[in-house]
């Protein structure tokens, strides 16, 4: 994989989450994500190179609009995936190798959506949705009516109980009933269920669905003590909860032989039919808490869990044909029509392809009999063909010559290194699928941030040629507007004073809304904080070497910046929009530890979500592990391996009050 591709299977990796956690809907398999998102994480590792808005940087997706956002007091981490007992067996044996009486706990992990239940002196306050792992939709209204959720506790401190809400899938052809006889379309599968009934603004539709809570541990907590994850998991079912599953009894839950593991997880495939509701694989979990808080965690997992896989399910289909889609980056991307084929209630017919190198590299032709996998709930992709099967009526795929969608020519690039990238691009820069994918970004939240600029809104104001670069929409008219579909007086001018709003915004958003290739939020962030205004600047522009002299900018993202900037035409852009929005310079806390890195360890006076936030707010970086990088290790009681690790690469050791000290 090259820059390029990697670029475009980040985009198309971050459509599928958007698709996934934000609106409810299907359009790529689990295992077809898993499989390019290791591609992806394999080419970070390799290059050294991480856009930005790599899915390997956030977890979950951003947050639908209609719900109020609601910080998680601790983040909310997603798991990482292995799909073969080989790639369990290496997790295992390297935390055996750290920690030779470790112990592991398992648990079903159950296909639904997560929440997180906050609770001060016995009584529910809040439920949020899992969120970006920050912040997620607080929905506690409809938290009230989920089964096994209950309203108080016997536990007078603040806790965070974190679990999974799920439909049993006896009752999910009842809610399907319900929802066609009030005239809304029926749930896909149950996964689908239980999000949306749980994300719904109807109450009563909550409540007919007959969703379920089922606890799987603790973000914050407070006066309670724990040695082990097991030890854990009994307390909450003391508190009320309920294991809804009942698999199997606490003491076999938890082992420390690997073979014992992989008889736990066959015999947990071989029951899954037997769970009242969906599950997608086993979750293991290291049962010592003390080696969970040395182990730490990654920006996106814990590195003490892990989520082992179940097998994708397989069917056998007809390519009817391909047709291609255009993306922001004017990568023509073929998308596979197949036949219809059925998986547990849901219907398939698109698969995405990638690029016109994997159908050569597989030969596949239109009438070929493909092999389809699908792991999870949404559109799979194809993984093979049965070549004994072709009669001679198959015939070849094309690759397009002219764009899609505006006809121009297409053309293969170059990569850094001279090399021809996997994907066919659109020769027009002003190409209007291009503009679309680069305004819908432009106007999302990490950006501008402008509401009601929805998919349909942009292409229209684009094929009505009302917009034909970003700064056309800040001389959008209402005239204009009510021209467009579905708009009226209220909401052309709700649209037009949040555009008006998106003026006086943080320089950071302006930036990040240019959607230069590597330079995402963070970047954009970094960029501002240390050259002001002057990223903006098109005539003493910035250079290579300052461009790389900023924290996390690497030679690709410092050169892609340049390019954009070498470009006239976005020169005059960029200077339309800075007068138009006038951008300024987000106060920060204080950069009293800017530069440096810090790494927690052992039991402090507050929480380590305390201490990480108070790094963070003054300009620093926490780490979860020693490394020739580190400037302090704070160290607290009962440190362990990490302290032995700083002293022997002789890093700075402080208390927590040294700390405070500091800022």
């Amino acid at each position: 994989m090259n820059k390029e591709q990697y670029l475009e299977n980040v985009k198309i990796l971050n459509d599928a989450a958007y698709a996934y956690y934000t609106l409810d809907q299907q359009i790529m398999s689990d295992s077809m994500y898993d499989k390019l998102y290791f591609k992806v994480k394999d080419f970070e590792d390799e290059s050294g190179f991480i856009a930005s808005n790599s899915p390997t940087q956030r977890v979950g997706d951003r947050i639908l609009e209609g719900f109020e956002k609601s910080k998680h007091i601790e983040k909310m981490y997603s798991l990482n995936d292995v799909f073969n007992i080989s790639e369990f067996s290496t997790w295992v044996n390297k935390i055996k190798e750290e920690f030779n009486d470790v112990e592991f706990y398992h648990e079903p992990k159950y296909d639904g959506l997560s929440l997180n239940l906050l609770y001060e002196n016995g009584s529910l306050v809040k439920a949020t949705t899992r969120g970006d792992g920050f912040v997620g939709e607080d929905v506690t209204e409809n938290a009230m009516y989920i089964k096994g959720v209950p309203l108080n506790i016997p536990f007078d401190s603040k806790v965070e109980i974190r679990g999974e809400v799920t439909i049993f899938k006896k009752d999910f052809e009842k809610v399907n009933l319900l929802r066609i006889k009030s005239g809304k379309d029926a749930f896909l599968n149950e996964r689908n269920a239980a999000s949306g009934s749980l994300r719904s603004f109807d109450s009563k539709s909550v409540k007919n669905s007959n969703l379920r809570f089922s606890p799987y541990g603790l973000g914050f907590y407070e006066n309670k003590t724990f040695d082990r994850q097991s030890e854990m998991y009994q307390w909450i079912l003391s508190l009320g909860f309920i294991n809804w599953s009942n698999d199997v009894e606490m003491k076999d839950r938890v082992s420390s032989d690997l073979k014992q593991l992989e008889l736990d997880y066959n015999k947990m495939i071989e029951s899954r039919d037997s769970y009242p509701m969906l599950l997608d694989g086993m979750v293991i979990k290291v049962d010592q808490l003390s080696y969970q808080d040395e182990l730490g965690f990654t920006s996106k997992f814990p590195k003490w869990a892990i989520a082992f896989k179940f097998p994708a399910e397989e069917k056998i289909a007809t390519l009817e044909s391909v047709i291609t889609q255009v993306g922001k980056t004017g990568a023509i991307t073929p998308v596979a029509l197949i036949s219809p084929t059925l998986f547990e209630g849901v219907t398939v017919k698109r698969v995405t392809l990638h690029n016109f190198n994997e159908i050569e590299r597989m030969n596949l032709k239109i009438g070929d009999k493909v092999t389809v996998i699908r792991s999870g709930d949404v559109i799979p992709m194809i993984t093979g063909v049965d070549y004994t099967v072709r009669d001679g009526s198959e015939y070849s795929i094309e690759y397009p010559s002219e764009c899609p969608t505006c006809g121009s020519r297409t053309e293969n690039r170059l990569t850094q290194d001279g090399s021809e990238t996997s994907a066919i691009y659109c020769s027009n820069k002003h190409c209007p699928s291009v503009l679309k994918g680069r305004l819908e970004y432009a106007v999302g939240k990490k950006a501008l941030d402008i509401p009601g600029f929805g998919e349909s809104v942009v292409s229209e104001l684009i094929d009505k040629n009302f917009v034909t670069k970003l700064s056309d929409i800040y001389s959008l008219t209402e005239e204009q507007l009510l021209s467009l579909e579905g708009f009226k007086q209220r909401k052309a001018s709700k649209l037009l004073s949040a555009i008006n709003s998106a003026k006086n915004i943080d320089a950071y958003r302006l930036l990040n809304a240019l959607d230069i290739e590597g330079i995402g939020e963070s970047a954009s962030k970094k960029l501002v904080n240390h050259f002001g205004l002057n990223v903006f600047n098109t005539v003493d522009k910035l250079s290579y070497e300052e461009l790389i002299s900023v924290e996390d900018i690497g030679e690709s993202s410092a050169k892609n910046y340049i390019d954009f900037f070498a470009d006239n035409e976005f020169n005059i852009e960029v200077d339309t929009l800075v007068d138009i929005v006038n951008p300024k310079i987000e106060e920060v806390n204080g950069n009293k530890l800017l530069g440096k890195t810090f790494v927690l360890t052992g039991t402090m006076s507050n929480p380590r979500s305390f201490y990480k936030k108070l790094i963070e707010d003054n300009g620093g970086k926490v780490s979860s592990s020693v490394s020739k990088k580190t400037t302090f290790l704070v160290a607290g009681e009962d440190a362990g391996s990490k302290l032995e690790k700083a002293k022997a690469l002789n890093i700075n050791i402080i208390s927590d009050n040294e700390l405070l000290d500091m800022i």
